[in-house]
């Protein structure tokens, strides 16, 4: 995933850097916000869309079919990306299509409508109504800064320096205040040098207030902080400026750790036999993260020292690696994190270039293999305040689901490992440029319609491809119930190679693709063991709760996978419940959302520990129906057909 600089305020023209490297860029204007990204040559106006946090309705993930994604396309020219799927209406002077479907071809100005619109966005996303400068103004950051004009000591008056300082702040309602030996060591020339007129930046902890740092009254710089997920696969943070709420940049890289290992537990067993192995994997995501904050600071011209604050998410082995702890026991019978709360850290303690003394708070974890993410997650998307029954599923590298609403909260933790993400599958690949994000197959032509990322020569297929790749076989009857390809069937495109029969997608030269792309059957069986994991794992819960599927009101998709999920797709191979589609929404990256709630608000804060503590943790292996649910959801859609009747 690439970068996007956001405008603090409508108007503000941002320095930008294209969502993909080395390609042309086209500046794509969202109204009314007036938010800016710039995307690459070949992105719709969908992928400027999400990379503006702006959520829109995608029923059918993006491929042209809801009609639900409609954009306003009032300055500029986008082009069709798929012909027979182009809707174009005229609204005044303004053009309306299909954002899925627009390709971008030179600088737009683009309005979202409120048709157009995902109804989670205010409630999950954290918008400018929601977490941003209206919903969040005035509440208790993670960290802030005060200016203060002191009266300087006199003889009738000879406070202390740090005393004098907290006198100050106590008249703003902030105590206690603590200082640590660095700042003291600084205070006496600051505030005699700026005639006792300071900038004190100061942060939220368990404690109380902590300095952060004192500066002249106006000294250059604005207070800012960060919101981070740390996930398996990817990394992504939003820089914030701390007055206003507003996200100013973000962005995301792939977790510099995956050369240790595709998942958690393959990391953990590296960690164990390296004598050096968590110092190694805590450098490796402090080298991603690093490279993230200087790139997010220098696209908003934030200076790092201005960075005072920063609020991180992710799973419990991700956030061990972080702050260098131990793994191990997280592997092993009872699967036991450090810690389920953790203290407020200070940024010099974990090698973040930010400022030293910058406040670093965790989300809460609620298990081993249920961490800080799903916690995020659950309070971005406000289901433990609401009465509707909501499954929230993320399909990562883990496959993390919670369940529940106002009244109770069960969540697990499945082992879908990382074949959605392209991992361990021959044809596999990220999200990128050159990825098969969409497919479809004709049986009678014997064709293959693709939709690639940026326009680039096919490569391989992501995650939401090979959804689209399991459907399309299994409607064609190219592969069986059990996944199995049909020996019999009657194209050139099946053949056997290294012993085991694959079905060729994509032939060499074809677009310009630099190889075939073939599906192996070890590759389908991969994918089929990991979406029977995730769908046993949404069995067990309801099982636990004495529930049936139809009596889920909402299912949220979260994680940049469930955020392109063809739902239509995932549905027909059993991947999600077989329920009416207006129930089911995309959310985005949830867990950076929570993150930034976390940031911005104390109340978040307090309510994201809450949550952790309310959630029930049902352990999937020592369920002895667990194994049971999956072997039945190794069959396409599943073995009990009557859980699937529109499939059928």
């Amino acid at each position: 995933m690439g970068w996007a600089s956001l405008p603090a305020r409508p108007g503000e023209t941002p320095n930008l850097r294209g969502l993909g490297r080395g390609t042309m860029a086209h500046q794509v204007t969202f109204e009314p916000e007036g938010w800016v990204v710039s995307v690459p040559e070949g992105a719709t106006v969908l992928d400027a869309a999400v990379a503006a946090g702006i959520a829109m309705e995608t029923d059918c993930g993006g491929q042209g079919v809801c009609g639900r994604c409609v954009a306003l396309v009032r300055e500029g020219t986008v082009r069709p990306l798929d012909e027979a799927r182009w809707q174009e209406t005229a609204v005044g002077a303004a053009r309306r299509v299909l954002s899925c479907q627009a390709v971008v071809v030179s600088d737009l100005v683009v309005e979202v409508p409120e048709d157009g619109r995902a109804a989670q966005q205010i409630a999950v996303l954290g918008s400018a109504e929601g977490v941003g400068e209206g919903g969040l103004r005035g509440a208790t950051r993670l960290a802030m800064r005060v200016e203060l004009e002191l009266p300087p000591p006199t003889r009738d008056d000879s406070l202390n320096d740090l005393d004098r300082i907290r006198r100050g702040l106590r008249e703003r309602g902030l105590e206690p205040v603590h200082a640590d030996l660095r700042l003291l060591q600084c205070l006496p020339g600051v505030l005699r040098a700026s005639g006792f007129r300071v900038s004190v930046a100061l942060a939220d902890t368990e404690a109380g207030w902590q300095l952060i740092d004192v500066l002249p009254l106006g000294a250059p710089g604005r207070a800012h902080g960060l919101a981070v997920d740390i996930g398996t696969t990817t990394v992504a943070l939003q820089l914030v400026d701390l007055e206003t709420g507003a996200v100013v940049a973000h962005g995301g890289e792939r977790n510099a750790q995956v050369r240790f290992g595709d998942d958690v537990i393959s990391r953990i067993v590296w960690s164990e036999q390296h004598g050096d192995g968590v110092s190694r994997l805590q450098a490796a995501v402090r080298e991603t993260l690093g490279e993230l904050i200087v790139q997010a600071c220098h696209e908003a011209h934030v200076s790092p020292r201005d960075v005072i604050a920063a609020s991180i998410a992710g799973n419990a082995t991700m956030m061990s690696f972080l702050l260098g702890v131990e793994t191990g026991p997280l592997r092993r019978d009872p699967h036991s994190p450090v810690a389920g709360d953790l203290p407020v850290f200070r940024a010099c303690d974990l090698g973040l270039p930010i400022h030293p003394r910058a406040a670093v708070f965790g989300q809460a974890a609620v298990s081993g293999f249920v961490g800080a993410d799903i916690t995020a997650g659950v309070l971005a998307t406000g289901m433990a305040d609401s009465p509707e029954l909501t499954l929230l599923v993320d399909v990562g590298t883990n496959g993390e689901i919670a369940l529940g609403n106002n009244e109770w909260l069960v969540c697990c933790s499945c082992s879908a490992g990382p074949a959605f993400e392209g991992v361990g599958i021959e044809a596999g690949m990220h999200g990128g440029s050159g990825a098969i994000d969409r497919l479809a197959y004709d049986p009678q032509t014997d064709e293959f319609t693709y939709h690639v990322i940026g326009d680039a020569p096919p490569r391989g297929l992501c995650g939401t491809g090979f959804i689209d790749a399991l459907a399309t076989l299994f409607a064609a009857r190219v592969i069986d119930r059990a996944g199995a390809y049909d020996p019999g069937f009657p194209s050139p495109r099946l053949r056997t190679r290294t012993y085991e029969p694959e079905f060729l997608l994509v032939l060499a030269g074809e677009r310009e693709a630099p190889d075939d792309i073939a599906l192996a059957q070890s590759d389908l069986d991969n994918l089929i063991r990991s979406k029977a994991a995730v769908h046993a794992g949404v069995s067990i819960l309801l099982r636990r709760v004495g529930l049936q599927p139809p009596a889920i009101e909402r299912i949220l998709l979260a994680g940049a996978f469930g955020s392109n999920l063809p739902v239509e797709q995932a549905v027909a191979i059993g991947l999600l419940p077989d329920l009416p589609r207006e129930r089911i929404h995309y959310v985005g990256n949830t867990s950076l959302q929570g993150a930034l709630r976390a940031l911005l608000s104390g109340e978040a804060r307090r309510r994201a520990s809450e949550i952790a503590r309310r959630m029930t943790y049902i352990e999937l292996s020592t369920d002895t129906a667990f194994m049971e649910e999956y072997m039945a959801s190794m069959f396409l859609p599943h073995t009990d057909m009557a859980r699937f009747p529109s499939v059928t």
